[in-house]
């Protein structure tokens, strides 16, 4: 199976418009999201608002765009929270590419389903957080840090998270471009004809 990348030229001038204003509106949203969570304006509530915003990008976009989306809004959790730099990088890319293949071939884009994959990226986060930063290092009251900080963190998070859903949702039905699903399965048509003529 074969996956083709509209290139510009393949793009009309109204889809490549719409396209980098897409993109510019899920940029503008990393970079608020970033300094919402650097500025801890919600005290020990602080949402780690990155996470769902780039599960809910992934949802909509190919697995190439979400991938790339993900490390970036990883760096940014990690810069946020002064983690080690790719900590949070790494593991989200791949949840992200993951949701996006999980999206063409076996679910849909609802609520639901992001909420589930949104819990399970925020669960990871957090999990991988205490296991490597608090419980490894056998840091003094572990537990305390667990339930006064990185708990209501996660709450937060799952809280907010279908507020970015809908942001999402709204900007891709606002200005998303069907292109890359449409050429997607023109290939997918073109291969099964073949197969079948042989």
């Amino acid at each position: 199976m074969k996956y083709k990348i509209p290139t510009g030229s393949e793009l009309s001038r109204e889809e490549k418009r719409y396209r980098i204003a897409k993109w510019a509106i899920f940029i503008m949203m990393l970079m608020i999201g970033t300094v919402i969570m650097r500025s801890g304006v919600f005290g020990r509530w602080q949402p780690v608002l990155l996470i769902p915003l780039a599960v809910s990008v992934s949802m909509y976009e190919d697995e190439l765009s979400s991938c790339i989306f993900a490390l970036f809004c990883g760096y940014m959790t990690d810069i946020a929270f002064g983690f080690l730099f790719g900590f949070s990088a790494v593991w989200l890319m791949g949840i992200c590419v993951l949701c996006s293949l999980l999206v063409r071939n076996l679910i849909r884009v609802n609520l639901i389903n992001f909420c589930i994959i949104s819990a399970a990226a925020v669960f990871l986060e957090f999990f991988m957080d205490w296991f490597f930063n608090i419980f490894l290092w056998n840091v003094p009251k572990g537990e305390v840090i667990l339930l006064h900080s990185i708990l209501p963190t996660a709450v937060a998070t799952l809280v907010i998270s279908p507020a970015l859903y809908y942001l999402t949702g709204l900007t891709e039905r606002r200005l998303g471009s069907e292109t890359v699903d449409v050429t997607y399965l023109d290939e997918q048509k073109e291969e099964e004809e073949g197969d079948r003529e042989e």
